[in-house]
């Protein structure tokens, strides 16, 4: 199946149901007899290094392989359920990581801006956006256009998803009580040029992140915020002072994923217009699994904090960093006839920006 990053193993009263992630969505591509599941279930809790005698609570393993020449690393999770046990396995495609920031879909204003952003030699950089929007994707992409041999770059991550070649990357590991925030610590003990953080979560992991980009360091991590303005708050939320947020972050980064059509069957959509724009609406075919959608396309709003960007606008200007960039992007998209006008109204719709349409 093409690139599913996640297999979901559902069991219901007779049978059970295996759906793959596809493009954000959950996709049935089989059910098979409980019977048959157990046994599958079993095998795979054991390459995963589980333990198959429990069944009654969760569990997490992890099952390295190599197929057709490609390394995939595959993190397996399961959980109680009515009838049974769902398994659920997350993909990670860890040696296939060959992205340049030309193939992110940025317009060519933003990435100026991101390499910008990424010219500096200190300061603090947050991708924010929700679960499974690409964030990881974007700064895995700008590590490996920075990694140069005269700089040392070290991340720490939950868990390390593609392997870069030169860079140093760190797991986290529960067991050994090894987490953001005292990982971190140990990190900026190794002398590095560049840090990248999987994810700010916490009080700890903030303000030694904040402290370490004011201190010469270039800091990169994630953020789970509606928009970019927000980032300022959830950080002050986490015991980070004001004059100190300023200073400290230089470029934010706000990104959601939208599905394309299936350029197959997509058809014209003559009952919905706008600006004059030839709209088309999905209709689903076998080349994409009937779901009317081809793959998914970055929509970004960029900003590269320099002193225009002072507290008073900030903190007291609502539309100060907002989402408003992404409309750039969806009409773009709408215009060469990648996403359906439903879509482009529902994206819109779902971040707030109704009072743009």
């Amino acid at each position: 199946m093409r690139n599913a990053s996640d297999i979901h193993f559902e069991p219901h009263e007779k049978e059970v149901d295996v759906r793959y992630r596809i493009n954000g969505g959950l996709i049935l591509v089989n059910k098979m007899l409980l019977s048959e599941y157990i046994t599958l279930a079993s095998k795979i809790k054991l390459q995963a290094n589980m333990d198959i005698s429990e069944k009654r609570k969760p569990q997490d393993g992890k099952i390295l392989i190599n197929y057709d020449n490609n390394n995939y690393d595959l993190r397996v999770s399961s959980i109680p359920v009515v009838y049974g046990e769902k398994i659920v396995i997350r993909i990670l495609y860890s040696n296939n990581f060959n992205y340049r920031l030309e193939d992110l879909y940025f317009s060519k204003e933003k990435l100026e801006l991101v390499r910008k952003i990424m010219s500096l030699k200190k300061g603090l950089v947050l991708v924010n956006g929700p679960t499974g929007s690409g964030k990881s994707t974007t700064l895995y992409t700008i590590l490996k256009e920075i990694n140069k041999e005269d700089i040392n770059i070290t991340t720490l991550e939950d868990p390390v998803e593609a392997i870069i070649p030169n860079i140093n990357q760190m797991s986290l590991n529960k067991k050994l009580d090894i987490n953001f925030s005292n990982g971190l610590k140990n990190i900026l003990r190794q002398d590095p040029d560049v840090i990248m953080v999987g994810e700010v979560r916490d009080e700890e992991t903030a303000k030694i992140s904040v402290r370490a980009s004011i201190t010469g360091h270039k800091v990169y991590t994630t953020i789970h915020t509606s928009t970019p303005r927000e980032v300022f708050f959830r950080l002050e939320d986490m015991g980070v002072k004001q004059y100190l947020l300023r200073d400290s972050i230089v470029g934010i980064i706000s990104q959601r994923l939208i599905k394309t059509l299936c350029k197959n069957c997509k058809k014209e959509d003559t009952k919905n217009s706008y600006k004059g724009i030839k709209l088309y609406k999905k209709i689903g075919c076998s080349y994409c699994n009937y779901s009317g959608y081809e793959s998914r396309k970055l929509i970004s709003a960029i900003y590269f904090l320099d002193e225009k960007y002072d507290e008073l606008n900030i903190y007291k200007d609502k539309s100060c960093l907002s989402n408003l960039g992404m409309k750039e992007d969806l009409e773009s998209l709408l215009k060469i006839g990648e996403i359906s006008f439903e879509d482009y109204i529902s994206f819109m719709k779902g971040e707030g920006l109704d009072e743009y349409l």
